[in-house]
């Protein structure tokens, strides 16, 4: 008797819980849920969402997307009856592997559902395709990549919620799907990847809805938030992996405060345009200003120029491309030869000779081993080096970049950036004066770059080609000598 009348008073609070909280995802967050209290943007976007049909976060890095996803959807579920949410992701695995493991731990840490209270059955695993949460059949969440999320079309409820997560790369064919599934609620979230699409113009809409006053019924909601605003910046170290003092400060270094990745990531701001330049032309003035080169040569007087490396971007010997053998040490290049009329095995002979005058050792050697040209140059330089490996600009750029040429490419941009240093980064650094100086300099202004997704990418090697009317010899070869501090990561 004791025992249900406990159970009856238990089902009574859940009851008195789940009716405040019809309106209230901030109250079912702590009081149904019992998680973690949201922190104050959090907050503000849970009020959004009961306010506004539409509510869009333009984010940077870690501050608890994920984490809200999994309270809104249990809290839309149960606290409306027969009622759906589909979730859409940039992938499957996405979706499995973040988003439903946060649905998985908010419902499966509820003391309600523990208790029986609360039906729910979560699908496991990451690779559920579809993922689900299901109450019923009909009254359930629904987990779908972008891609597929046509396979929603002709279900509907009188209360749905869609959430859109990695919003910028969802395609216009998708948000064609969504937009037919009619909505209640829609919340869309990610980095701001791109300035144009669907994301964009909802984040656009909303800031424009606001300065007009839209009621809130009719208005999208646009919340912008950096990674710098994480509540546990000012830490060592995030207790819940929030954005904290310690990643901030790595991403800052690389890929750097002047990176599309880091705008996008971290300051949270849409590019403007699709492509941004890699080098800024105030950090090429400086470079081969009289002033720098003058501090290069009394640092080199003093024993500071420190490792010396060779590349080598390959040209035929016939034609519009050169082979252009370039040396540098941790204060800028030491020497540039170029010629239109060197083929491979010529070439070799000039690696060699270089890299003897300026005592550079084999494993601090890089150059172009792709196609037919490269082959040949590595067969030529085993007379000379017989273990020698190549560089592969399609390889890989690690974390940060499509392919080791954007890597390399942007080491390069981070040398010259005098705001970005790490280590011998201090020390300033020179592009000495030369007939190629021209090209050189040419060639490093067109260099164009753009977002792919979380990674940047170099405009295609045969864009800027046609672009320039002639091939990037120089900046290929001028960011191979920073391979190391790509793979380093520095």
């Amino acid at each position: 008797m004791q025992m249900t009348q406990q159970n009856d008073s238990i089902k009574a609070r859940l009851l008195r819980h789940l009716i405040r909280s019809k309106n209230d995802l901030n109250y079912f967050n702590t009081c149904v849920l019992q998680r973690a209290k949201f922190w104050s943007a959090q907050r503000e976007w849970a009020d959004a969402l009961t306010r506004y049909r539409v509510v869009a976060l333009s984010t940077g890095n870690m501050l608890g997307k994920g984490f809200f996803i999994g309270s809104c959807v249990p809290w839309f579920l149960w606290t409306r009856k027969n009622s759906l949410v589909y979730v859409c992701g940039a992938s499957q695995t996405e979706i499995g592997g973040v988003v439903w493991k946060e649905l998985r731990r908010a419902v499966q840490g509820c003391p309600f559902w523990k208790a029986g209270l609360l039906p729910m059955v979560v699908s496991p695993g990451i690779r559920s395709s579809p993922a689900t949460a299901t109450i019923n059949p009909g009254w359930q969440a629904i987990g779908l990549s972008a891609s597929s999320v046509e396979r929603a079309s002709g279900h509907h409820a009188a209360n749905l919620l869609v959430c859109v997560d990695e919003a910028s790369g969802v395609e216009d064919d998708s948000w064609d799907a969504i937009e037919s599934l009619g909505y209640s609620r829609l919340l869309v979230c990610g980095n701001p990847l791109r300035g144009s699409g669907k994301f964009f113009e909802l984040c656009e809409q909303g800031d424009k809805d606001e300065r007009d006053g839209i009621p809130d019924h009719l208005a999208v909601k646009h919340f912008n938030m950096p990674s710098w605003m994480s509540p546990h910046a000012h830490l060592d170290r995030s207790p819940v992996g929030m954005a904290d003092r310690t990643w901030l400060e790595s991403v800052a270094r690389n890929p750097g405060k002047d990176s599309l990745w880091y705008q996008a990531h971290v300051d949270s701001v849409f590019p403007k345009e699709s492509f941004s330049q890699m080098f800024k032309a105030e950090w090429l003035d400086r470079a081969i200003s009289r002033e720098t080169e003058a501090e290069v040569m009394k640092l080199r007087l003093g024993g500071r120029g420190g490792r010396r490396v060779l590349s080598c971007d390959v040209g035929e010997g016939v034609g519009n491309a050169r082979s252009v053998v370039m040396v540098r040490d941790d204060l800028g290049f030491l020497e540039i030869h170029a010629s239109k009329f060197e083929g491979p095995v010529q070439t070799a002979t000039t690696i060699a000779t270089i890299a003897e005058k300026w005592n550079v050792p084999a494993a601090a050697i890089s150059f172009d081993g792709g196609g037919m040209t490269g082959v040949k140059l590595a067969n030529a330089l085993k007379r000379y080096y017989p273990n020698l490996h190549d560089y592969r600009g399609s390889g890989s750029g690690g974390k940060n970049y499509t392919n080791l040429r954007t890597a390399t490419a942007a080491a390069f941009a981070r040398r010259l950036n005098p705001e970005h240093y790490t280590g011998n980064f201090r020390l300033p650094f020179h592009i000495p004066n030369s007939p190629h100086l021209p090209a050189m300099l040419e060639e490093l202004k067109q260099l164009r770059y753009r977002l792919c997704g979380a990674k940047s990418e170099c405009e295609d090697k045969q864009l800027m080609s046609e672009r320039l009317g002639r091939s990037p010899d120089f900046l290929d070869s001028a960011a191979m000598t920073f391979r190391d501090e790509a793979v380093a990561g520095q």
